[in-house]
């Protein structure tokens, strides 16, 4: 966030989609000073967010029901969890969230990700095999038209591509689009940042 010199930067409102246990966000441009809430499905994982890190605020819940007043947040970050999320539904409610010109910072799967769990986790065993393929198809379908449907129990699971991307962000209000790629501990990363557009 750009300051004039000698003017001191106001804290953010951030919101740790899909925190976990609680990531260390400094990688993401968040200080000390920014107000941070973490948002997770997992009580469990929870319970140790709020243990390291104390002075954060941290919530169950899920992205597709973000339950938050509209306009509550400056960014939404979210480290890998949106490709197990139905993401046109959590990127509408990450939209509705935001402030007028908010960023949205999202590190996704790319499809090789896919191709690794299928080939080094699922082969030979045939349901791990079958719902790897699901997220095969699921990725294949966001891809050409940035929507994504459930598997039979409910759960979704997607590879995500910059083409999906656009389709889905800009049908959700998302402006100015960038995306990159960075090494991530489970091999290289799919990073994509837009803005909400200034009301």
């Amino acid at each position: 966030m750009q300051t004039p010199a000698g003017a001191v930067a106001r804290s953010m409102r951030v919101l740790d989609l899909g925190c976990g246990s609680g990531l260390d966000l400094a990688s993401w441009g968040i200080t000390a000073s920014d107000e941070v809430t973490g948002l997770d499905i997992d009580e469990a994982r929870l319970i140790i967010a709020r243990e390291r890190f104390p002075t954060r605020t941290y919530l169950h819940g899920a992205g597709e029901r973000l339950p938050f007043e509209d306009h509550s947040f400056d960014r939404v970050i979210s480290a890998v969890a949106l490709p197990y999320m139905n993401i046109p539904t959590a990127l509408a409610e990450i939209q509705r969230i935001l402030v007028s010109d908010g960023r949205v910072s999202l590190s996704l799967h790319l499809p090789s990700f896919t191709l690794a769990e299928l080939r080094n986790i699922a082969l030979p065993r045939p349901i791990p095999t079958l719902f790897r393929l699901y997220v095969m198809a699921n990725g294949l379908l966001f891809h050409w038209t940035g929507t994504t449907v459930g598997f039979i129990n409910g759960r979704t699971e997607s590879f995500q591509t910059e083409r999906g991307m656009r389709i889905v962000l800009k049908r959700c209000g998302f402006v100015e689009p960038s995306f990159h790629r960075a090494q991530g501990p489970a091999g290289e990363m799919f990073i994509v940042e837009a803005r909400t557009r200034k009301r």
